[in-house]
């Protein structure tokens, strides 16, 4: 059994000798028998060069096909012949024929008749450029000078694009009782890994971004939505701002805030951060300026 599905679980690590940390923290939540959110956080090195690889797979209806896509996705991502010269279309055909496998394996096994999002993250140039893609609703946001930058789309069955996709696929997106729309009245998304019962209404292309990043650029999070479904994006970028500790710290202190505001889902948090500190907003920085050259003068006053 992979040391993921023991339940609640965090760690650390860095990439270009400690200019880029991550840290992440995952939690079980108290619905479900056995956790169905999986990452990924680690440092390949592809032709020479490091690659950081971070991914968050939030399965359902059982947790196998997360956990095979944490084994396997990033392996036939890196492993694709066009992967130095054209990412993009690397991770294309990395998603296609990773689930191409998985519904093979549903054909002999009902453990993979499961299904999963996946969210991934690819670090690159040393650090300087970053492409992510996803498919479902685990969500990927940047802090841009503070302002919160969505790396992912939540692909819902309700939005005209998604429900077109659909549709012209002959299957059906509805509101159910509960609020909350479906595919087929069954899935609360339109893409997603798995589902081979129900995969010619679904779709497994990813949305891309892929972008140089910039000075200000200072961290990004990767989480399942127990999360996104408690706190919105800017809501996230200004929870890490404001909160002191590395990046393991942070990512549990995150799970954690979910969890006071009620989120009963599984959770799975990474905290990806340039420069080993987490970008301290100025006004904390000016009241603690003012708070040591306080303590100093009264120090003088005594002497």
């Amino acid at each position: 059994m992979n040391d993921q599905m023991m339940g609640n679980e965090s760690g650390a690590g860095e990439m270009q000798r400690g200019k880029i940390v991550y840290g992440f923290s995952k939690q079980k939540g108290p619905v479900k028998q056995q956790i169905e959110d999986f990452h990924v956080a680690r440092v390949a090195e592809v032709d020479g060069k490091q690659i950081g690889l971070f991914a968050v797979m939030d399965g359902h209806a059982g947790p196998h096909v997360a956990e095979y896509l944490t084994r396997n996705l990033f392996d036939l991502i890196t492993g694709h012949p066009y992967f130095r010269s054209d990412p993009k279309h690397a991770i294309i055909d990395a998603y296609h024929e990773t689930d191409e496998r998985i519904l093979e394996k549903a054909d002999t096994s009902t453990k993979f008749k499961s299904g999963s999002t996946a969210t991934t993250a690819l670090l690159m140039d040393g650090g300087t450029r970053l492409i992510v893609a996803n498919v479902g609703d685990s969500r990927a946001v940047l802090s841009r000078g503070g302002k919160a930058v969505d790396l992912s789309v939540d692909h819902e069955p309700q939005k005209p694009e998604e429900r077109e996709m659909v549709e012209s696929k002959g299957g059906t997106v509805s509101l159910t009782m509960a609020g909350i729309y479906r595919v087929d009245r069954k899935l609360a998304m339109s893409r997603a890994f798995g589902d081979s019962d129900m995969k010619k209404h679904l779709s497994v292309h990813p949305d891309i971004w892929d972008q140089k990043l910039l000075e200000d650029d200072e961290f990004f999070v990767i989480a399942s939505d127990g999360l996104w479904h408690v706190m919105s994006s800017q809501q996230v970028v200004d929870y890490v701002r404001s909160t002191p500790g590395n990046a393991e710290e942070v990512a549990q202190a995150l799970v954690s805030a979910a969890v006071e505001r009620q989120s009963k889902d599984d959770i799975a948090c990474l905290v990806v951060q340039s420069d080993g500190q987490l970008v301290v907003p100025k006004n904390i920085v000016m009241k603690f300026i003012c708070y040591s050259i306080v303590l100093y003068l009264e120090e003088c006053w005594k002497t």
